[in-house]
């Protein structure tokens, strides 16, 4: 199941990439139903900074999510790369248990506008792969993922005016 979301920033392109790559500003971010996320990881080739996140979900499941999991620990690792020469960032999620069984990933690109103002589009996709119960799942995943990115932009909204440096 595909998905896209647009993030408006009143803020310089350079303030979004290094806040979204801030290990400060992602310790710092509460999401729904979500965990305090913890940084992993963060290193630095060039133009192009690797995060790896991690996150553990603290909402109930459903009966379904239930099943497909056969557990109840639902954590995974986001890793993100951005390219700072194209301001482009690629992400993977990954989960901890039945990896085999969830792909999710995608990339953010972002542009500045004329008017002072940073552009994000994100672009993804979720996958279940569990045979009957796959798209039903998704269908059920993706409002919380959704919501979730559109929190974690208000977050990064609010961090950029308290940090307008990034």
């Amino acid at each position: 199941m595909k998905f896209h979301l647009e993030h408006t920033f009143v803020a310089p392109l350079d303030a979004v990439e290094a806040a979204m790559v801030n290990p400060t500003f992602l310790e710092g971010t509460r999401l729904p139903d979500v965990g305090p996320p913890e940084v992993l990881s963060r290193e630095e080739a060039g133009d192009t900074v690797t995060l790896r996140v991690s996150y553990h979900y603290t909402g109930s499941l459903d009966s379904l999510a239930r099943r497909v999991l056969r557990s109840g620990d639902v954590t995974w690792v986001q890793e993100t790369r951005l390219d700072r020469s194209t301001h482009r960032t690629t992400f993977t999620v990954t989960p901890k248990v039945h990896a085999d069984r969830f792909e999710c990933g995608g990339a953010m690109q972002i542009t500045q506008g004329t008017d002072g103002t940073t552009l994000r589009v994100i672009d993804g996709e979720l996958k279940i792969k569990v045979p009957l119960f796959g798209s039903r799942a998704e269908g059920l995943i993706l409002p919380g993922l959704r919501s979730r990115m559109q929190r974690e932009a208000e977050l990064l909204d609010e961090w950029l005016k308290e940090h307008p440096a990034g």
